[in-house]
């Protein structure tokens, strides 16, 4: 266990190794060689010491200056925890790339209007944040797991809406200057499938709310077999913009 002193001990370091190192060939060797040695079991490591082997920090090439920097025996204990640790870190990242890679391009297979709303999200929250970061975005929106990106693929109009509102509804509690009337108006835009050119957007053109509203009223109407929440959706939204008419 770790003392008030804050040292450690190597039973505690491996106490907190992930249960897939012990799937390494090499790992009940390492196990041997600390049992065998007297040594390893008394032996206590400061704070630095153990985050650089936690975290696999020493190259082989290090060793004796690691052995002495912290007046470690040269066990060959450590070489083995060294390797079998850096093979697990190797792995995991390799898995999270693939994992990146899948997720982008389940994203770019969205239909280009939806990517471009996502987009914009990210933009306009960057606009409101201190340091130009977009936090709510990247937990919130922006898929995390394949998963979720996989879930996005299946989504209809009406979801998509429902999401932009949730998450337009988060970023108002963490950004005062995103008012309702900005909200309204970004949400009235992608229900029209129209992304603003501007951030905070602007008011677009009637005849292009016009020309966009008679092609999914016509698309979406109920009595073409549409979806009636959609339909209104679609005529509150060109309301909203342009006025009824």
């Amino acid at each position: 266990m770790a003392s008030r002193g804050r040292t450690y001990t190597i039973g505690y370091l491996l106490s907190h190794q992930p249960k897939t190192i012990e799937k390494h060939p090499d790992y009940r060797a390492m196990l041997t060689q600390y049992h065998v040695s007297r040594p390893l079991q008394h032996l206590r490591l400061n704070r630095r010491c153990y985050s650089l082997l936690h975290n696999a920090r020493i190259a082989p090439g290090n060793l004796r200056h690691f052995y002495r920097t912290y007046r470690l025996p040269a066990d060959p204990f450590f070489p083995l925890f060294f390797a079998i640790k850096r093979s697990y870190l190797d792995e995991r990242e390799r898995r999270k790339e693939e994992r990146r890679r899948s997720i982008v391009s389940t994203m770019r297979a969205l239909p280009p209007e939806v990517l471009t709303q996502i987009k914009y999200l990210g933009y306009l929250e960057r606009h409101y944040n201190g340091a130009g970061r977009s936090p709510v975005w990247q937990s919130h929106l922006f898929p995390g797991s394949k998963k979720k990106a996989d879930a996005y693929s299946r989504y209809t109009a009406p979801q998509w809406h429902a999401l932009y509102r949730g998450h337009l509804s988060l970023l108002q509690k963490r950004y005062r200057g995103l008012t309702d009337v900005i909200v309204s108006r970004v949400l009235a835009c992608f229900v029209l499938g129209i992304v603003p050119s501007l951030i905070p957007p602007s008011r677009p053109s009637s005849t292009e709310v016009s020309r966009t509203y008679r092609r999914l009223s016509l698309l979406h109407h109920p009595d073409r077999g549409g979806d009636p929440s959609l339909f209104i959706s679609i005529k509150q939204a060109r309301d909203l913009l342009v006025g009824a008419d």
